[in-house]
Formats: structure tokens, sequence, C-alpha cells
């Protein structure tokens, strides 16, 4: 459209106003005749240019709610950034009660639309929304409870999240139909409580048991923690679910477990009794295969310990001969689920097979582009492009969108690049920057040229050229980048940090994979990594509820670089009998050692790890921030 054009549809006033929304407490990108008059053009029934004309002419409170009024068309045509820009320019104070909640429902329906998390929380926890709970109409409140309990749960507070999941119970209970029967209760709030309780690490379930004072929130505390303490032992968990519904008849849960408890007693009785371990025992991955083993024996032999029912286990080498013949053999010889295989040319060989002799759960996943594959494959590993996912969500929560990628060239580092690089700009985002860097590259050239140092050197130097004088100078970063993702080993970041922080960027927030940090505190040497957020595996910092790794250090000479693939061992075991429900309900996870885990709809596992900070040389967890 031509810009004269799209300048007659918009009065002089109505110009003005939407000017001056720019410019109100919260700073939004410059207005655009273009989209607003698109806008304005997209509302056949309501003249929305009336409404801001109009608007322009009034005053308090005749203006404000025709701004509300605006907002809320623009909104149902999907110009959140025009109504966002209008909602800015309402003092709520000017508002009556009733307009207050529409405001509060609507601005933050459109900071949850546009990913502004902190935004939505500062407007569903105004002081004046609790003045007025009361008087609220009771679809409202569900509407506003589920928002608060949704943003507390996204930026990493479940207590207050349970909080409000608890105050949604009573507002979602049905009444008798119009003939006296009971409808069926919807337990959507309930198993979103659940859930809830179930990201929390189970030493804080521990204590919030004890120490509240809420009974029916006790109960919830108290049923979370025994599920999550006994994860790892069916028995022991379905014989604890029954005591606590035994000492808590009549609470909410009991009267109906989460959905992923009562399919206890059928895993129980479904498991396989004989398992084949179909591992290489020579070759390149012979190493890595032993380490998978070492862990998956460790929790088999603590389950014998504890007298738990435990499968029959036979092992078969992969490193020569055919992987099917093998696959064959096994299934013949009585197993009833295969753990393996480890490489990915073998994954891959399985994952393009049109069935599969018995249940295979592989420990990695294949390099196929197909989604389809046999219906008994499941695909289980330590996915470097399942972090740098995660990694792009946590810091697209935390309102970063221009990112600067700073990776390893290594094979593992390119394709946590494209992975974060796909996530990031599927949330959004942009790239401003993304660098490679080889183990012998001068780090110190690498950081200046993302960070455009040098061309502000070069710029120095032209000007000392032309004006012939000495000037005092400082370089300055690129100022297009809130944010840098770096895929390093530890040894290179210790290197990479301090010369982030030499080239103007100590400002920058840093976020990291796991592979920062080697599982055990360096406090000296990992003082140069303060600040680095990284995700990393439970495994290391919940040691009290991983007992294997006890045993395996016990009985091993456990190196470093392998816990990793000991803690993918331990979780193989813990996992394979669970499969039938984390396939069958939806929203079920195991809470493992190498982080939270899921079935995607390929049946490929997915890992949300933990979060941790380097601080003072140590690393520190951090409260879980789900995302959405």
């Amino acid at each position: 459209m031509p810009a004269k054009t799209a300048l007659r549809r918009l009065s002089l006033p109505t110009l003005t106003l939407l000017a001056l929304l720019g410019c109100q407490s919260q700073p939004m990108p410059p207005v655009d005749i273009h989209s607003a008059t698109d806008a304005v053009a997209q509302q056949p029934q309501v003249d929305i240019n009336a409404l801001l004309n109009e608007a322009q002419q009034s005053v308090s409170p005749r203006k404000e709610q025709l701004l509300l009024e605006a907002a809320e068309l623009l909104y149902q045509q999907r110009e959140l950034h025009w109504a966002r820009n209008l909602l800015q320019s309402v003092p709520p104070a000017t508002l009556n009660d009733g307009d207050f909640i529409r405001y509060t429902l609507l601005f933050s329906d459109i900071a949850f639309a546009d990913d502004a998390y902190f935004l939505a929380q500062r407007i569903l926890t105004e002081p004046r929304l609790d003045q007025l709970w009361g008087s609220i109409p009771r679809e409202q409140q569900i509407s506003l409870r589920k928002q608060r309990a949704n943003v507390f749960l996204i930026l990493g507070e479940p207590d207050a999240s349970v909080r409000e999941r608890m105050a949604l119970h009573p507002l979602l209970q049905p009444g008798l139909s119009q003939h006296g029967e009971a409808p069926l209760l919807d337990t959507s709030n309930q198993d979103a409580l659940w859930r809830t309780l179930m990201s929390m690490p189970h030493d804080e379930l521990q204590k919030r048991a004890q120490s509240t004072a809420n009974l029916e929130l006790k109960g919830w505390y108290q049923l979370a923690s025994i599920s999550k303490d006994n994860q790892a032992n069916l028995e022991l968990q379905q014989r604890r679910i029954q005591e606590w519904r035994l000492q808590w008849a009549s609470h909410p849960a009991s009267v109906s477990l989460p959905t992923d408890l009562q399919f206890l007693q059928k895993l129980i009785a479904e498991r396989p009794g004989r398992i084949a371990l179909l591992l290489p025992q020579q070759g390149p991955l012979s190493r890595a295969a032993n380490a998978i083993r070492d862990g998956f024996m460790a929790a088999h032999f603590l389950a014998v310990s504890q007298g738990n029912q435990v499968p029959d286990i036979d092992f078969y080498d992969t490193s020569n001969g055919d992987l099917l013949d093998t696959l064959q053999v096994a299934s013949i010889n009585g197993a009833e689920l295969v753990i393996g295989p480890l490489s990915k040319q073998q994954v891959t060989r399985l994952h393009n097979m049109e069935e599969l002799p018995v249940p295979t759960l592989a420990v990695n996943y294949s390099e196929s582009e197909s989604n389809e594959s046999p219906a008994n494959l499941y695909q289980f590993g330590l996915s470097a492009e399942d972090e740098a996912r995660q990694i792009a969500q946590r810091a697209w929560v935390e309102g970063h969108r221009n990112a600067m990628i700073l990776s390893t060239d290594a094979n593992w580092g390119q394709r946590s690049a494209a992975a974060f690089e796909e996530a990031w700009q599927a949330l959004g985002g942009s790239i401003a920057s993304k660098q490679f860097y080889s183990r012998q590259k001068d780090y110190s050239n690498v950081i200046k040229d993302a960070l455009n140092v040098a061309q502000s050197e070069q710029r120095n130097r032209q000007l000392r050229a032309i004006l012939n004088q000495h000037m005092e100078f400082e370089p300055r970063r690129r100022q297009d980048v809130d944010m840098i993702f770096l895929i390093s080993r530890h040894d290179d970041a210790r290197q990479i940090k301090p010369t982030l922080d030499f080239h103007y960027a100590s400002d920058l927030p840093v976020y990291a994979s796991s592979h920062i940090y080697a599982g055990k505190n360096d406090k000296k040497r990992d003082r140069d990594l303060n600040g680095i957020r990284f995700t990393t595996l439970p495994w290391f910092f919940e040691a009290g509820n991983h007992p294997e790794k006890a045993l395996i250090e016990q009985q091993t000479k456990t190196a470093p670089s392998y816990q990793r693939l000991y803690a993918l061992g331990v979780d193989s075991y813990h996992l394979y009998p669970r499969l039938p429900q984390l396939e069958t309900i939806q929203g079920a996870r195991l809470y493992g050692a190498t982080g939270s885990l899921a079935l995607d709809s390929q049946r490929r596992v997915e890992r949300e790890q933990i979060w941790a900070q380097m601080s003072g040389g140590v690393a520190r967890q951090l409260p879980q921030s789900v995302g959405r």
C-alpha cells in the first residue's frame, strides 16, 4: 500500500494518539502505519479508527474504556503488538473493578501470546487483584487462576503454582445435573497440580510435607514425595501409595489417584522377565558400552539387594556379526525386551525396519529423517540436540531475543548449534552471530570477530589516520546481542569465558550445554566459569536419589568422562518397565539420573535436564524453569 494512501485512512488525532502510545512507561517498537491501518482494515464490524478518535477526545474513565475496547478488538485480530501498545497507555487505577478484571485478563493473554512471561506475572500479581477475588465472577476467577498457575510454573515458582491449583479446585467442582446425577469430574486441574508437584526435587517435597499447615496440601506433598522417592522400585512405590491412601482416605488424590499411579499394578504385572543387552564388547564403542552396562547392572544389583523381583539378563556382543541375526537369536532365547544397540548406524538400521521380533530400547538415536519406525522400537540417549532445544526454551522464557552462538567445530557442537538455531528461530528469536572454533585456534580472535570488536578497532585506526592525531579510544562490542549460547567442553570454556569478559561482553548472559561441567567441583579452576548457566544431569547433584552411583564407585574404577554413560545405564534399567506408562499416559514422566524423561509421538525419549550456575567456582543447582 502506498504511504499516502495509508496515511489517509487514519485521522490526525488517531495518528497522534498512536504516536503517544509509543512513549508510555515501557518502550515499544516504533509505530508502523502500514500495520496499524491493516489492523483497522481487518475489522469489518467495528471501526477501530473511530474508537481511537473518540478516545483521544474523551476524558477518564471513558477514554480508558474506549482504549480497552479497541485493544480487545485488535487482540481478536491477532494484532498483538498494537493491542499491547494500547493497553500500556491505560492507567489501571482509572478503571472500575469490572474493567480492571477485563484489562487484567486481556493484558495477560496478550503477554502470554507474546511470550512475555515476566510482564504476565507483573499483571497477574497486581495487589488490587487480591482485594477483588470475592467479587469476581466464577468463570473469570477460573481464567485468572489458570493464568497465574501457568506463569508461576513457567518462571520456576512451583509452590505458587500449586497454591493456584489448590484455589482452582473448588471453582471447578460441578453441581448436580438437573436429574440429580453427579457429572463426571474434570481432572485436568488435578493432573496439572500433580505434574507441578512432580517437577519439584524430592528433598523440597519432603520439607513441604513436614512444614505445611494446610492438611490437603500436606497430603499432596506427601504423596508426591512418596512417588518420587520410589520411582526406581515399582513394588515399593505401589506399597507406599497404598499405605498413604489408608492414611488419607478422604483426600482428593485418594478418591482419584493421579493417572500415572493408577498404572502401577499393570506395570508390575506385565514387565519383562528376561532382558537381552545388545552392546559392543570390542572396538571403539566398547568402553562407552561397558559404562552403560555397569550402570544398568548397578541398578539391577541394587534391586536384588532390596528383595525386588528382577529379570534374567543375557549379554550379546554387537561388535561382530549381523545385528538382525543377533536380535533374532535373543528373541529365540526368550528375551522379552532388548536394551541396545549403541551405535547410531545400528539404531538407524532398526529404525528403517518394518517390524522387530522383540520390543527394543536403543541407547542412542537414529539418524533417519523418517518419522516412521517399528511400533516396538524406543530410542533413548544423551542427545546434545535435546540440550540445545532446552537452552533455547529457557533463554526465551527469561526474555532474551537476540542470540550469539559460540561453538566448538566438533561434530556434536555443530549439531547442537543447528538444533539451537532451529528452536530459537521457531520461537521468534534471531541469531546475530554464529562462530565456530577449533582447539588449535586463538579464542581471542574468534571472539573478537563474533563481537565485532575487530571492526571497532579498525574504525578507530581509520579515524586516527584521517585526523592524523592520537585519540582516547575504547573498543565497543556489537549491541545487537542479548545472550550467548556457548557449546564447549570445560577445559575450553575456562579460557573462553575470561576472553569474553576481556572483549567487553562481561554483561552478556552466557548459557551453556552440560559439557562445561565435568561433574566434580574444581573451585580454583572453575572460577573462570562464574556466571555461566548450564543444563546438567541430576546424577551430579542428587546423589541421595541415585544410590547406584555409590555402588559403581565402589565396584569399578570410574572415569569422570563416563559418568553420563553410567547414568544412562541406570536410567535404562528404570525406564524399561515404565515404557507402557510413558507411551499411554499423556504428561507421564520418569524422573531419573539423566533428567526428566518422557516419550514423544515417535517413541523417542525426550530428556529435560536440571539447571545449574557457576558461582565462586562451584556449580549450584538453580530452580527449574519449565517453559511452555
